[in-house]
């Protein structure tokens, strides 16, 4: 056999053992993380049902690139969407819609991605008081990756890169609340 044979089935051997190995494995991940805001929960809840506040707490806000971004209905009702694009810097298209809201509670939203890669993202962003000026924020989001794609998940810990990401736009949201009205 020569040498350019064994390597054609090599390659071919490693592609089969991926997309069995793949096959296998789980197509969801589930990232949840929270963080103590010293503030009250309404005032908690009215800042972050907006998805226009969005902007200025999540990761994506420090990307370099020149977004223009369109709005669709009334910011803080169901079926409100903003939808970006970015075509300097780091290229994304996408949109961002409030699903539910259980007023003082709950902010249930989708994160639809539709370049570079097409994602659909549900999303939430949940409140608890724990004492008097004191809230819990819980950043909940949740995927699929599709069959072969989810072969990542076995290689790349995307749930915590997610979570890191969460991580982030949670300290960046107590610091705006925090540092407010003060």
């Amino acid at each position: 056999m020569t040498k350019l044979k064994r390597v054609v089935l090599t390659l071919i051997t490693s592609i089969i053992i991926l997309l069995i190995v793949a096959a296998f494995t789980t197509k969801k991940y589930d990232v949840v993380r929270s963080i103590v805001i010293n503030k009250p929960k309404a005032e908690v809840f009215n800042y972050i049902k907006y998805l226009d506040n969005h902007k200025n707490f999540i990761i994506w806000k420090d990307l370099p690139g020149d977004t223009t971004w369109v709005y669709k209905g009334r910011d803080g009702e169901i079926g409100y969407i903003f939808f970006w694009k970015n075509v300097k810097g780091v290229k994304t298209v996408g949109e961002k819609e409030i699903i539910d809201i259980n007023d003082g509670r709950r902010l249930d939203f989708e994160l639809r991605f539709l370049e570079p890669f097409k994602a659909i993202i549900p999303s939430s962003l949940n409140t608890e008081s724990v004492g008097p000026d004191k809230t819990k924020v819980t950043w909940t989001t949740n995927g699929k990756l599709s069959y072969p794609i989810n072969i990542v998940l076995v290689f790349y810990d995307y749930g915590a890169k997610i979570g890191d990401d969460l991580s982030v736009g949670l300290n960046n949201l107590k610091v705006i609340l925090e540092d407010s009205n003060e």
